[in-house]
């Protein structure tokens, strides 16, 4: 495997890891993954295949899967990497090769070229930045189709 972002031998190598996230007893987050790799000098964990659950108000509202992730074990931003798709339990889709988790303000990132899917909204950028639900979003250079349901529409 190869590890992104972080030099040296792993210190860990741990099966099923899984690691949570909550505030005030809420869970925010759960990440699993069938394997990690650790650095307890830096903080840093490698996750092969991770899958992360979001969650708001104890409700689940969206998974996030990649090939792999790293993950600052302070902090808990993340970084995940290879094929990375969202899903939001309302239905919205997002597609890219890297994106980002700031943990403090909540916030899913990328610079990188996205596809944004919902309804019969198909958004392709340059970066992108959300809530981790889908639902508070911005993208940077947006090109794509928007259906006319959307816009208040019909077709004829």
């Amino acid at each position: 495997m190869d590890f992104v972002g972080v030099e040296g031998e792993p210190d860990q190598e741990i099966e099923t890891f899984t690691l949570r996230q909550s505030v005030d007893g809420e869970l925010t987050w759960e990440l699993v993954a069938e394997l990690a790799f650790v650095w307890d000098d830096t903080h840093q964990a490698v996750a092969a295949r991770p899958t992360v659950n979001f969650y708001e108000n104890g409700e689940h509202r969206a998974v996030l899967t990649a090939g792999e992730g790293t993950i600052n074990l302070l902090t808990n931003d993340m970084e995940t990497r290879e094929g990375v798709v969202v899903v939001s339990d309302d239905g919205a889709t997002l597609k890219t090769e890297v994106l980002g988790w700031d943990n403090r303000r909540q916030r899913l990132f990328t610079n990188l070229v996205v596809t944004y899917e919902t309804g019969g909204t198909v958004l392709t950028g340059s970066g992108f930045e959300s809530d981790s639900d889908l639902t508070d979003w911005k993208i940077r250079h947006p090109r794509g189709t928007v259906s006319p349901e959307e816009l208040g529409g019909e077709v004829f």
